[in-house]
């Protein structure tokens, strides 16, 4: 088989989520041989899976998202790097979009956006949870947009596109879930030109989202912090 990204690593940090996995991971082979899955201590059988569809495996530090990237991007031998959700949440049909952009010289980062790109949780989940979860990333969006003077619709979404050399330059810190900001605020700080592309994010295959309130008032602390650090 002839695959269309021949210098493209896509990485998919995980921890039991092995139905999904079973279910995306043939769908990113048509863009990419190169699939790296980095697993933090699953006891799913996601290593037999990943052996069974021919993908890298390999494990993280057991610390969390954050640390499971940077494992992931260390180990990749290719020129640009895309961070892909386990959980079957992505739409793999971005990814041409995600890696054409990332390809222009004046574009150091692409991110996507659920507001732009339409969200299963963020706009047509009618729940109170739903609604919890749409109006914590709108705060964090404006509460970013403000205290660094941006215009970033979506600061929380995982679909990622950079070449692996300026990830590695970011030198990110968290280990869990802040990690997506904690890309975007350094990103910032060196002055990456940062590109939003619109993306719909699909109902999780199976399984439920392991984010919650106490996460979500970790990331404003996490914002306010950064900006005080910056001057």
């Amino acid at each position: 088989m002839e695959f269309m990204y021949t210098d493209l690593n896509i990485i998919i940090p995980c921890k039991n989520e092995v139905k999904n996995l079973e279910f995306i991971i043939p769908k990113l082979l048509n863009y990419t041989d190169d699939i790296t899955v980095v697993d933090g201590n699953s006891n799913d059988g996601t290593k037999e899976i990943s052996e069974k569809l021919k993908v890298k495996y390999v494990t993280d530090n057991n610390r969390g998202k954050g640390d499971a990237q940077r494992v992931g991007a260390a180990l990749s031998k290719k020129k640009y790097i895309i961070f892909f959700d386990a959980d079957g949440s992505h739409e793999e049909t971005d990814i041409p979009k995600l890696y054409d952009k990332i390809k222009e010289d004046n574009i150091d980062l692409v991110i996507c956006s659920r507001k732009t790109g339409g969200s299963y949780d963020l706009i047509s989940n009618i729940s109170w949870m739903g609604f919890i979860r749409a109006m914590g990333t709108d705060f964090l969006s404006i509460l970013l947009n403000k205290l660094f003077n941006t215009k970033i619709s979506d600061v929380l979404y995982s679909l990622k596109a950079i070449e692996k050399k300026k990830f590695e330059e970011l030198e990110t810190k968290e280990n869990h879930f802040g990690i997506e900001l904690d890309i975007i605020l350094r990103g910032i700080k060196k002055k990456y030109n940062i590109f939003e592309l619109p993306s719909r994010e699909k109902k999780r295959v199976f399984g439920e989202s392991k984010l919650n309130t106490i996460v979500g008032i970790y990331f404003i602390y996490q914002i306010i912090k950064f900006k005080l650090l910056s001057r």
